[in-house]
């Protein structure tokens, strides 16, 4: 019993900060495709786009440092795909 290893506490840690990452993923995920479609929908109108189009960037950044970091910490999602290409 004193030898015993005590990977429970940490396994349910683990656990629950993956699943805080993947929310963040998909947070960021829908706050990036939202500032695409502002972006597109701004640079249509005419509108000078500097500003969204650095936002727009901002957001990008954000998204792909959360997903490269749950990618690096081998998090799976249960729900749905995490990243889909813009080819959709």
């Amino acid at each position: 019993m004193i030898f015993k290893k005590k990977t429970v506490r940490h396994n349910n840690l683990k656990a629950e900060y993956d699943q805080i990452l993947l929310e963040e993923v998909d947070h960021a995920r829908r706050e990036y495709r939202q500032a695409q479609d502002s972006e597109t929908a701004l640079v249509d109108a005419r509108v000078n786009g500097h500003m969204v189009q650095a936002q727009t960037d901002m957001k990008k950044a954000c998204f792909s440092y959360l997903y490269k970091e749950a990618k690096r910490r081998r998090t799976v999602a249960n729900g749905p795909q995490l990243y889909r290409s813009t080819d959709e």
